[in-house]
């Protein structure tokens, strides 16, 4: 199992604490019987963690690790595995103190992203929860072209229109696990926002580039947020290798206007050809450049 060495200050650990009781007071929704439930516990599990295990939305296996530090599938037939919160994401030095690439996922805080990081093999590893949420959000933000410098992340080569937005880099996964609006809403927007900028003929990539890898996808009765936003940031991070990695910004605008002038004369076309509008419509693509 990989052992976190991160260490959370008294502050804010009490605050954890604090937070892990307003959460077994709030979930009052969840029924008796998801106590039964088994979960899988994240690679990243440290004892503060254990010690939130009682809180009744959640209940954790001690044995869901294997020896290569890969997640297990728990099956359960009454409804997805949820993971529980992770209290040391607490600290707002998490993002800049926390333990990366201790594992068998490529990734650096320091430099713009590599070839290597940004594999396939990778992105199998972010959808089976191989790696850690932190894992996955600094991969993403190096793309987007936030970089780290002196214990912090700075906007440096942030596309424009996405900097304007976010100027600090967001959690797109949620990576304290709790979902209560209060909480959670930040990540989800984050997250929506980066699923907008993916153009339509780039939805299904991780069907086109993970299946000859084995993967199929998840059942939709296991689905939880963690794995739904593992999925859309691995989608992004390969729609990013396909169209973006290695192109300047003024580049990829001269690449968006010569392929709306092809969209163009291809509807001209078919028009004249059919003797008729084509009427189809896209979904609009927010894009972050």
């Amino acid at each position: 199992m990989m052992q976190s060495k991160w260490r959370m200050p008294a502050g804010a650990a009490s605050s954890a604490l604090l937070l892990a009781l307003c959460i077994q007071r709030t979930v009052s929704f969840q029924t008796q019987s998801s106590l039964a439930i088994p979960t899988r516990l994240h690679p990243q599990t440290s004892p503060i963690t254990r010690a939130a295990a009682n809180i009744p939305l959640f209940a954790s296996s001690s044995n869901d690790v294997d020896d290569d530090n890969n997640t297990k599938e728990t099956k359960n037939d009454d409804g997805p595995d949820l993971l529980q919160p992770y209290l040391p994401a607490i600290d707002p030095k998490y993002s800049v103190k926390g333990p990366i690439g201790e594992g068998k996922f490529t990734i650096s805080r320091s430099g713009p992203p590599t070839a290597a990081e940004l594999s396939n093999e990778q992105m199998l590893q972010i959808v089976k929860i191989q790696c850690s949420d932190l894992e996955v959000n600094t991969l993403v933000w190096k793309c987007l072209g936030y970089r780290f410098h002196e214990e912090t992340w700075s906007p440096t080569e942030v596309f424009p229109k996405w900097k304007e937005r976010f100027p600090d880099p967001p959690d797109f996964i949620g990576m304290q696990r709790v979902y209560s609006r209060e909480v959670d809403v930040p990540s989800l927007r984050s997250n929506q926002a980066l699923v907008r900028s993916v153009p339509q003929d780039n939805k299904q990539s991780l069907k086109t580039h993970l299946k000859p890898l084995g993967w199929t996808g998840y059942q939709y009765k296991e689905l939880t947020p963690n794995k739904t936003r593992r999925a859309q940031c691995a989608n992004w991070l390969i729609f990013y290798r396909e169209e973006l990695f290695g192109y300047t910004v003024e580049e990829l605008k001269e690449r968006r206007r010569l392929k709306k002038e092809a969209e163009t004369v291809e509807a001209k076309r078919l028009e004249e050809e059919e003797g008729e509008k084509s009427d189809e419509w896209k979904l609009p693509v927010k894009e972050v450049y």
